[in-house]
């Protein structure tokens, strides 16, 4: 190889190895107090998986990869610990106590300086709104009197908390930290005070994923009874495309996800009145929240669910799901054989109990 071609083999060489170190999350992680050989799971909230682990080493440890944009994460520690930080293709220092491994401080870009900033802040009111919900639940249940005055503080609580989650997201730069405070917080507004909060962030941002889904909610007016089916769509198991408007007779669009226990809570007696009614056309068109497939199927065999199973595999951020306005699962909406919305939220035995008037004639 000549001179020259080796030249340039070195200059490609340390480009190709820049592009490739701009292009990764970078974890420093110095923690005071940890056992050596702590296994820490760096996992992608988004997509519900784990894409990244290691031990640590005299309370050291560093993380490397790629990722798309901005990614919501959580480093998982096995008795229980663990940290929230926003992963970008940036370096990022994390300092602090291992027994306070949820409040270590993070460095290193504007989403997690926010995010350190608006976590601290709410620390306090986070620990007396615990003790007070087990100060509730350790109640008698002939102490009525406490516990409404316990609800009413905690009432209190989550109010001041919201009110500075909204200022917060007024007076900073607009961020993904700040776009994702408000799409947690777009159940509690008004369509105006959304879409006014809204426009305040740049295209690049309305584009990601929480902000198409804050663009959803705006599109869309709530559910109500009586009014005509919101269209909507997905995939089942086996890749095969489903709508809802093709469906005939009684349906019920049934949201859920396999990480959330009373979804599946709930499917026995959701069976037991599928099998019932299934033959007289009645039919559960079910919608999972789910962003990991193979998490989805599993819970598909596991509870031996029946009837269709579709998903669009993405998770919180699923348009089908903003189309509904859906604000927690399980959620559903009977729809009847006009196309209208029958009933809202039937849960436990109120379905079986709707059947029946509907169909038991």
């Amino acid at each position: 190889m000549t001179f020259a071609k080796q030249l340039l083999f070195i200059i490609l060489l340390f480009a190709a190895s820049q592009t490739f170190a701009q292009g990764q999350y970078h974890l420093n992680l110095e923690l005071t107090g940890a056992k050596d050989s702590t296994k820490l799971l760096l996992v992608n909230l988004d997509e519900g998986r784990v894409i990244d682990s290691g031990y640590l080493v005299n309370g050291r440890l560093s993380l490397k990869g790629g990722v798309s944009g901005v990614v919501t994460a959580r480093l998982h520690a096995p008795d229980h610990q663990y940290l929230v930080v926003y992963l970008e293709n940036k370096a990022v220092s994390i300092t602090g106590d291992y027994a306070d491994l949820q409040y270590a401080r993070i460095s290193g870009t504007e989403n997690n300086r926010y995010w350190v900033e608006s976590r601290n802040w709410q620390r306090s009111f986070s620990q007396a709104r615990d003790s007070l919900m087990q100060t509730a639940f350790r109640l008698d249940a002939a102490d009525s009197v406490k516990f409404k005055t316990i609800l009413a503080r905690v009432d209190s609580i989550d109010r001041d908390v919201r009110n500075y989650r909204l200022h917060f997201i007024r007076q900073k730069n607009p961020v993904y930290f700040t776009l994702m405070e408000l799409f947690y917080l777009r159940n509690n507004l008004s369509a105006d005070s959304l879409r006014s909060l809204f426009k305040f962030f740049p295209a690049k941002l309305q584009a990601t994923a929480p902000g198409q889904v804050i663009a959803q909610y705006l599109a869309n007016a709530p559910v109500t009874v009586g009014m005509p089916l919101i269209d909507v769509s997905g995939r089942d198991p086996e890749g095969k495309q489903i709508h809802l408007s093709a469906l005939k007779g009684y349906t019920l669009l049934e949201f859920w996800a396999s990480w959330c226990g009373p979804c599946r809570q709930e499917m026995p007696e959701l069976a037991a009145t599928y099998n019932r009614y299934k033959s007289r056309g009645f039919e559960i068109l079910a919608f999972s929240l789910d962003g990991n497939k193979e998490s989805w199927i599993t819970a598909i065999r596991q509870d031996h669910l029946p009837w269709l199973n579709i998903s669009d595999l993405k998770g919180s951020y699923s348009s089908v799901a903003a189309a509904y306005r859906v604000r927690g699962i399980p959620q559903n909406f009977l729809i009847g054989p006009d196309g209208r919305i029958v009933a809202i939220n039937l849960r436990g035995k109120a379905l079986a109990e709707k059947l029946s008037m509907l169909l038991d004639k």
